[in-house]
Protein backbone atom coordinates (compact mmCIF):
# COMPACT_ATOMS: atom_id res chain seq x y z
CA UNK A 1 0.00 0.00 0.00
CA UNK A 2 1.13 3.47 -0.46
CA UNK A 3 0.85 6.47 2.00
CA UNK A 4 0.57 9.85 1.54
CA UNK A 5 0.55 12.18 5.01
CA UNK A 6 -0.25 15.68 4.57
CA UNK A 7 0.60 17.32 8.03
CA UNK A 8 2.38 20.48 8.95
CA UNK A 9 3.05 19.92 12.49
CA UNK A 10 6.33 18.32 12.81
CA UNK A 11 5.78 16.74 15.86
CA UNK A 12 2.76 14.88 15.14
CA UNK A 13 4.06 13.95 11.47
CA UNK A 14 6.97 12.53 13.34
CA UNK A 15 4.42 10.19 15.40
CA UNK A 16 2.20 9.42 12.58
CA UNK A 17 5.41 8.11 10.57
CA UNK A 18 6.10 6.13 13.24
CA UNK A 19 2.93 4.69 13.47
CA UNK A 20 2.89 3.82 9.94
CA UNK A 21 6.34 2.60 9.89
CA UNK A 22 5.82 -0.03 12.93
CA UNK A 23 2.12 -1.11 12.15
CA UNK A 24 2.79 -1.22 7.94
CA UNK A 25 6.69 -1.40 7.71
CA UNK A 26 6.49 -2.75 4.36
CA UNK A 27 4.45 -0.78 2.76
CA UNK A 28 5.59 3.20 0.90
CA UNK A 29 5.35 6.46 3.26
CA UNK A 30 5.14 9.71 0.99
CA UNK A 31 4.88 13.28 2.98
CA UNK A 32 3.95 16.65 2.52
CA UNK A 33 3.39 19.39 4.80
CA UNK A 34 1.17 21.52 3.07
CA UNK A 35 -2.16 21.70 0.91
CA UNK A 36 -0.51 22.58 -2.24
CA UNK A 37 2.32 20.09 -1.46
CA UNK A 38 0.00 17.16 -0.70
CA UNK A 39 -1.72 18.10 -3.92
CA UNK A 40 1.16 17.47 -5.88
CA UNK A 41 2.07 14.67 -4.51
CA UNK A 42 -1.28 13.06 -4.88
CA UNK A 43 -1.33 13.64 -8.50
CA UNK A 44 2.34 12.39 -8.50
CA UNK A 45 1.90 9.45 -6.89
CA UNK A 46 -1.41 8.24 -6.50
CA UNK A 47 -1.46 6.99 -3.09
CA UNK A 48 -3.73 4.30 -1.61
CA UNK A 49 -4.38 6.21 1.56
CA UNK A 50 -3.81 9.84 2.36
CA UNK A 51 -3.87 11.00 6.03
CA UNK A 52 -4.74 14.31 6.12
CA UNK A 53 -4.74 17.09 8.63
CA UNK A 54 -7.94 18.97 8.18
CA UNK A 55 -5.92 22.96 9.20
CA UNK A 56 -3.31 23.04 6.73
CA UNK A 57 -1.08 26.31 5.48
CA UNK A 58 -1.51 26.69 1.58
CA UNK A 59 2.41 26.11 1.23
CA UNK A 60 5.72 24.52 3.18
CA UNK A 61 7.22 26.97 5.36
CA UNK A 62 10.36 26.25 3.83
CA UNK A 63 9.20 26.07 0.49
CA UNK A 64 10.16 29.06 -1.82
CA UNK A 65 6.89 30.87 -1.73
CA UNK A 66 6.43 30.31 2.26
CA UNK A 67 2.73 31.47 2.57
CA UNK A 68 2.10 30.97 6.49
CA UNK A 69 -1.83 31.65 5.96
CA UNK A 70 -3.61 28.49 7.87
CA UNK A 71 -6.92 27.10 6.45
CA UNK A 72 -9.02 25.71 9.15
CA UNK A 73 -10.73 23.64 6.38
CA UNK A 74 -7.52 22.58 4.55
CA UNK A 75 -7.98 19.31 4.41
CA UNK A 76 -11.79 19.85 3.12
CA UNK A 77 -9.79 21.53 0.18
CA UNK A 78 -7.73 19.12 -0.44
CA UNK A 79 -10.85 16.73 -0.68
CA UNK A 80 -12.52 19.11 -3.14
CA UNK A 81 -9.65 18.83 -5.53
CA UNK A 82 -8.81 15.21 -4.94
CA UNK A 83 -12.29 14.48 -6.11
CA UNK A 84 -11.23 15.73 -9.43
CA UNK A 85 -8.80 13.61 -9.77
CA UNK A 86 -8.79 10.35 -11.86
CA UNK A 87 -8.11 7.55 -9.45
CA UNK A 88 -10.10 6.18 -5.97
CA UNK A 89 -7.42 7.42 -3.15
CA UNK A 90 -8.90 7.17 0.16
CA UNK A 91 -8.46 9.41 2.73
CA UNK A 92 -8.89 9.66 6.65
CA UNK A 93 -8.53 13.04 7.95
CA UNK A 94 -6.40 13.05 11.76
CA UNK A 95 -6.79 15.63 13.65
CA UNK A 96 -5.78 17.25 16.95
CA UNK A 97 -9.05 19.65 16.76
CA UNK A 98 -12.44 19.12 17.78
CA UNK A 99 -13.79 22.73 16.04
CA UNK A 100 -13.10 24.03 13.01
CA UNK A 101 -13.68 27.68 11.66
CA UNK A 102 -14.48 30.67 14.05
CA UNK A 103 -17.50 31.73 15.65
CA UNK A 104 -20.38 32.10 14.91
CA UNK A 105 -19.10 29.41 12.10
CA UNK A 106 -17.63 26.84 13.89
CA UNK A 107 -17.86 23.43 13.19
CA UNK A 108 -17.62 20.26 15.97
CA UNK A 109 -15.72 17.14 14.55
CA UNK A 110 -18.67 15.00 14.27
CA UNK A 111 -20.39 17.20 11.94
CA UNK A 112 -17.62 18.08 9.83
CA UNK A 113 -16.66 14.10 9.63
CA UNK A 114 -20.51 14.22 8.33
CA UNK A 115 -20.41 16.41 6.03
CA UNK A 116 -17.07 14.44 4.69
CA UNK A 117 -18.87 11.29 4.57
CA UNK A 118 -21.96 13.02 2.52
CA UNK A 119 -19.84 15.41 -0.19
CA UNK A 120 -16.79 12.73 -0.62
CA UNK A 121 -18.12 9.58 -0.43
CA UNK A 122 -15.86 7.60 -3.03
CA UNK A 123 -12.95 9.14 -1.13
CA UNK A 124 -13.33 9.78 2.47
CA UNK A 125 -13.37 6.91 5.16
CA UNK A 126 -13.63 9.01 8.65
CA UNK A 127 -11.72 11.23 10.95
CA UNK A 128 -9.55 10.28 13.95
CA UNK A 129 -8.83 12.82 16.95
CA UNK A 130 -5.51 12.74 17.70
CA UNK A 131 -4.38 13.73 20.84
CA UNK A 132 -0.80 14.00 21.47
CA UNK A 133 -0.27 11.94 24.80
CA UNK A 134 -3.19 9.58 24.35
CA UNK A 135 -2.47 6.56 21.94
CA UNK A 136 -5.78 5.66 21.65
CA UNK A 137 -5.77 7.56 18.06
CA UNK A 138 -3.66 5.05 16.48
CA UNK A 139 -5.96 2.40 17.29
CA UNK A 140 -8.70 4.01 15.59
CA UNK A 141 -6.70 4.98 12.75
CA UNK A 142 -5.16 1.42 12.64
CA UNK A 143 -8.44 -0.40 12.73
CA UNK A 144 -9.83 2.22 9.97
CA UNK A 145 -6.94 1.19 7.55
CA UNK A 146 -7.32 -2.36 8.12
CA UNK A 147 -10.85 -2.37 7.64
CA UNK A 148 -10.12 -1.20 4.29
CA UNK A 149 -10.39 -2.94 0.80
CA UNK A 150 -7.73 -1.52 -1.13
CA UNK A 151 -4.86 -2.51 -3.52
Amino acid sequence: MRFLVVEDDENKRRRVLDFLNSYFADDEVIHSASLVTGLREAKRVSPDLVILDMTLPNYDSSGPDPDGRMHAFGGKEFLRQMARMPGTSKVIVLTQFESFGEAPNVTGLNDLDADLKLKFPEHYVGAVYYHASINEWEKSLKMMIEGLELK
